[in-house]
Formats: C-alpha cells, sequence, structure tokens
C-alpha cells in the first residue's frame, strides 16, 4: 500500500491545476519530486496537501485513509519549508519547544527535544540562534522541528525554492531518521532536484485542460 496517494487532485492556481501523471503514488522509504512552474504554484499544491487550502476535487489519503478535509494539525504530513522557516528571535531549542507543544509538562517537552536532538545529531546547536547555524544545519533543525510535533508524521514535504539553498540536507535527514517515512520534494526549478539519490518519479503540476 502507498503511504502517500494524490488521486485526481484538483486545485485553484490561476485557473485549474492537477498532477501530470495522475495518480501520485509514494511508498514507505522513497523519495519524489512534483514541479511546479514557479514559486506562487508550488506553495500552492503544498498548501493544499498540508491542508492550508481546500482542492477543488479528488483525494489525499496517507496509509490508505483518506485525510483531504482534515485540518492541517491532524494529517500526518510534515513540511520542512524552503530555508528552514525557523525563527530568528529564538534558539533551536525553543523553536523546537514551540513545535513540541509547550504547554505540555516541561519535562515531556525537554525528554522530546533531547530525543529529536539526538536522533537529527543538533545537540550542539540547541542554544545557538538560527542565523549562527549554517544552511544545512538549519534543514536539520527545521526536520526536528516537524518530527517533535505531538502527531507522527508519515510524508515529509520539502520545499525547494530559487533563491535558497539545496534540499537534499533534509531529504537525507528525514529518511536517516525514519527510514520507512515517505519523502515529497516541491520544486520550482527541476534542475535543482536533478542530484537526489533515487527519486521514485517526477510529478509535474498542469492545467487541467493540458493533454
Amino acid at each position: 500500500m502507498p503511504l502517500l496517494e494524490l488521486d485526481a487532485l484538483t486545485w485553484e492556481t490561476r485557473g485549474l491545476r492537477r498532477l501530470s501523471p495522475d495518480p501520485l503514488t509514494l511508498d514507505p522509504g522513497r523519495t519524489a519530486v512534483v514541479v511546479a512552474g514557479g514559486p506562487a504554484e508550488a506553495d500552492a499544491f503544498t498548501d493544499v496537501l498540508l491542508g492550508l487550502e481546500m482542492p477543488v476535487g479528488g483525494r489525499i489519503q496517507v496509509e490508505g485513509e483518506e485525510v483531504t478535509m482534515r485540518l492541517p494539525t491532524e494529517r500526518e504530513i510534515g513540511l520542512v519549508p524552503a530555508g528552514a522557516g525557523l525563527l530568528p528571535h529564538l534558539t533551536v531549542e525553543r523553536n523546537l519547544a514551540l513545535a513540541a507543544r509547550d504547554d505540555l509538562a516541561p519535562s515531556f517537552v525537554r525528554g522530546r527535544i533531547a530525543f529529536m536532538a539526538r536522533r537529527l545529531d543538533i545537540q550542539g546547536f540547541l542554544r545557538s540562534r538560527p542565523h549562527e547555524l549554517a544552511h544545512d544545519e538549519r534543514l536539520s533543525v527545521a526536520l526536528a522541528r516537524v518530527l517533535c510535533r505531538p502527531l507522527p508524521v508519515k510524508v515529509m514535504v520539502i520545499e525547494d525554492r530559487t533563491g535558497h539553498g539545496p534540499c537534499h540536507a533534509a531529504v537525507s535527514g528525514a529518511l536517516g531518521a525514519d527510514p520507512g517515512m515517505a519523502v515529497l520534494v516541491v520544486t520550482d526549478d527541476r534542475t535543482r532536484v536533478a542530484s537526489l539519490a533515487s527519486p521514485s518519479c517526477f510529478w509535474e503540476i498542469a492545467d487541467v485542460d493540458q493533454p
């Protein structure tokens, strides 16, 4: 059974859009790439996956269970933004604590952060602020932040955007942290991800009327 399946999915971005070919299926431990025509198109597709926008039609399934109409916090889909998207005024530890829900018991949050920091090998960065880290280190922190969420993540969406550093460290880090995870890279430039290790397939975002 695919870990992620997008079947007949359509959404609005300056017209009705879809994936080609259809459906998109992604197995555990595999990496796939969706190529968009530009940043706005890539962002719109990512928003639909995460539940920030609703599709016009079709369905999103995670491990055989439909999540199309679920809230973002109820989906087992995580996001590593291009550029990492960390809050610059907070330390790495506080960035992780926000994701781990620091309204929970402090001992639970600290334990969760310590576990994920070891898993992603970022223990030495916890007191640092994002601007003090290299690009790949920020991506590792962003990945740890997603994995600190209370709801386990089965599908990791990784943004790759022109104007930001490459996403390769986040892809390898995700599969290293959980070899059973599925990784979906959403890029606005196919050439930027040509060197990714063995993506299972490339999908394109296309107009619904396009053959």
